[in-house]
């Protein structure tokens, strides 16, 4: 099975979108305006908290099971969206 950046994009764009509106971070999309993170912002520990849940992804990722491997990879990637559009 051939798969995409196109597919992989998708995917981290639903896990970013679907998780903060689930947890009502944002009521929008990806590019909205995000409460958890603004409130990380006005803390200082905005990027700590970004860098920490990658590596507890990287840690998870290591030790689960090859079906869960996919969605932890997307979450990683998410996380880095995240950091990447507040620099």
């Amino acid at each position: 099975m051939s798969k995409t950046f196109v597919e992989f994009s998708a995917a981290v764009k639903d896990s970013v979108e679907g998780h903060a509106k689930r947890k009502n971070y944002t009521t929008g999309g990806a590019d909205d305006e995000n409460q958890l993170l603004k409130v990380c912002t006005m803390l200082g520990i905005h990027d700590a908290h970004g860098i920490g849940e990658i590596i507890y992804k990287a840690v998870e990722y290591l030790k689960a099971p090859q079906a869960t491997k996919k969605i932890l990879l997307e979450k990683i990637a998410g996380w880095s969206f995240v950091l990447w559009r507040e620099l």
